[in-house]
């Protein structure tokens, strides 16, 4: 691995410290400089303009990423909190940097992000290997539980299973960091969703008393929720949704016998009771197969 691979590996961002432990020294970085494959972002660090603006912002601050910041920094559901949150040192002196480089020129954010939420709590320096920019996964669900909803925790917890960045055992552990009347959520995750969205309105389905079935397969088509066994529901919260195939799969599944909704993100968390109300009109038609 080349320097160049070793910062990409790390978020495209490192401290000078971390790269020489990682067996690139001060000569080494220098050359990257000179050829401005590599950019100082402040005094101590480097990084290529891939670095995301976010992590450079951490970094100005004297801190990491957390909270609903670094979960979106992993791709892990975050919330609906736009805010820019960094664990800064309980001892870190507390003047910010200004940047070398400006941060428009480094790699914008999905969202738009307004202000800055400083937590100041004890750290620990971080592995060579991990990016120095934010933390853990597990340490940034820790804060984001402070805050945020059960079902916004919920969609998190299961988003990282989902995307491989916590194991089950690391979800064990992580319980038992948090607060005791955060514990019965342990036994209502499923860690059948593939996204935060399914999470959430599986659990508002299932409080409503519905008997609700996550991730189906029906004949080539594998479906989010499935409602009395025969309503299927379908979230498109996925960007990358195909409006024209998705049409091609609810005719097939409604050959098949089943009745079809398809909600979004703002029918799941602006226009809950019209989604709910919805739901309640199509399974008060009985399905002919269950008359």
């Amino acid at each position: 691995m080349n320097l160049n691979q070793a910062v990409a590996h790390v978020g495209h961002l490192a401290t000078l410290r971390q790269l020489a432990a990682l067996g690139f020294g001060e000569h080494a970085v220098r050359r990257a400089l000179a050829t401005n494959s590599l950019v100082k972002v402040r005094p101590g660090w480097v990084g290529t303009r891939a670095a995301s603006q976010l992590s450079v912002i951490a970094a100005l601050q004297g801190g990491r990423l957390t909270s609903a910041t670094a979960l979106a920094s992993y791709d892990i559901w975050s919330g609906t909190d736009r805010q820019i949150h960094v664990q800064i040192p309980a001892n870190a002196h507390r003047t910010v940097q200004h940047p070398i480089v400006p941060i428009a020129e480094f790699a914008p954010p999905e969202f738009v992000y307004s202000g800055i939420v400083r937590h100041w709590v004890p750290c620990q320096e971080p592995r060579p290997t991990d990016a120095f920019w934010r933390v853990t996964v597990a340490d940034a669900l820790v804060r984001f539980a402070r805050t945020e909803s059960e079902e916004q925790l919920a969609a998190s917890i299961e988003s990282a299973v989902y995307k491989r960045m916590l194991s089950r055992n690391d979800v064990a552990s992580l319980f038992l960091r948090l607060p005791r009347r955060l514990h019965s959520l342990r036994s209502r995750l499923a860690f059948r969703a593939e996204s935060g969205l399914e999470t959430v309105a599986q659990l508002r389905l299932a409080d409503c008393g519905f008997s609700v079935v996550q991730q189906v397969q029906i004949g080539p088509d594998r479906v989010d929720l499935v409602i009395d066994g025969w309503l299927v529901i379908e979230l498109d919260g996925d960007k990358w949704h195909d409006p024209a195939k998705d049409r091609i799969r609810t005719n097939r599944l409604i050959r098949a016998g089943y009745r079809v909704l398809r909600f979004g993100y703002a029918d799941v968390f602006h226009r809950w009771d019209e989604t709910l109300a919805t739901i309640h009109e199509m399974l008060g038609v009985r399905h002919p197969l269950f008359r």
